[in-house]
């Protein structure tokens, strides 16, 4: 069972979680709620909960909000709802991150940074093949995953060809799709390459979408500029790709966008 800490002062909140009566089936233990950052803070710091949610109406959150980005940089962060259906989807949400989060490792392989690592690859995925169905789901899935990326700036899309994708996959590579997107985002784009994010998803065997987004917490820095070190870049993993596979990639369309909120639609 999941342990969910939720930390608010709105009346509103603790109604919405005291409703809901059918927790074990949902796979969690019933909330534990604070109405104070200090019993907070200390509850979290003994390592005694999956996940955090906070609301304040007369609170700061900035105090349970730093303490969360300098102890607990990967600790999942879900957002309290107060209406129960919202609430419902929320925790559905919930669980199948912790799900992913935990699934397949003994206590022994366990490494948390690689499984958040991977539910961030798995997240800017689902958004490239527009599998994020509202803005909503999109900012808890940030939320959840403490997404590194900076998802109200600026964001690079590129459509890449693959001319001999088909024949490539079929002929050559013989790992299936799956793994030869693994292996063109691991090896040749990477994740983090001079504070900008790259993301990759093969639609099909003739097409690779990839996005690179800012980093959070950087600072300004001009568009222009931007987006001509990105363009090196991509330029560079498709010359890697040619000398190293054997692999054709074409750039088809580039596109610059105003988020990456522009790839999910405005409501679900």
């Amino acid at each position: 069972m999941y342990k969910l800490l939720l930390v608010t002062d709105r009346d509103d909140m603790t109604e919405a979680f005291s409703g809901i009566q059918d927790w074990g089936r949902m796979m969690f233990e019933p909330v534990i709620m604070l109405d104070n950052t200090p019993e907070a803070i200390r509850l979290i710091d003994q390592n005694q909960v999956d996940a955090v949610g906070y609301a304040f109406a007369n609170q700061n959150p900035e105090p349970l909000v730093s303490h969360l980005e300098r102890a607990h940089p990967l600790l999942p962060l879900y957002q309290p709802q107060s209406q129960p259906e919202l609430l419902r989807e929320e925790l559905r949400l919930v669980r199948e991150h912790l799900d992913r989060l935990h699934a397949d490792f003994s206590d022994d392989d366990y490494n948390v940074e690689m499984a958040v690592e991977r539910s961030r690859d798995d997240l800017m995925r689902r958004i490239l093949l527009r599998e994020v169905k509202s803005k909503a789901e999109l900012n808890s899935r940030l939320s959840l995953t403490r997404a590194p990326f900076a998802a109200d700036e600026h964001s690079f899309l590129y459509e890449l060809h693959l001319p001999e994708g088909e024949q490539y996959l079929h002929t050559r590579w013989r790992y299936g799709l799956d793994r030869l997107e693994t292996a063109l985002r691991a090896n040749f784009l990477g994740r983090f390459v001079e504070h900008v994010y790259y993301g990759a998803a093969l639609l099909d065997p003739g097409h690779l979408r990839v996005i690179a987004c800012q980093m959070a917490g950087q600072p300004e820095e001009d568009l222009e500029a931007l987006g001509r070190r990105v363009q090196a870049h991509v330029n560079q993993a498709i010359q890697e790709v040619k000398d190293y596979m054997d692999l054709d990639l074409l750039i088809a369309q580039y596109t610059m966008l105003d988020s990456i909120s522009d790839l999910v639609p405005e409501n679900g």
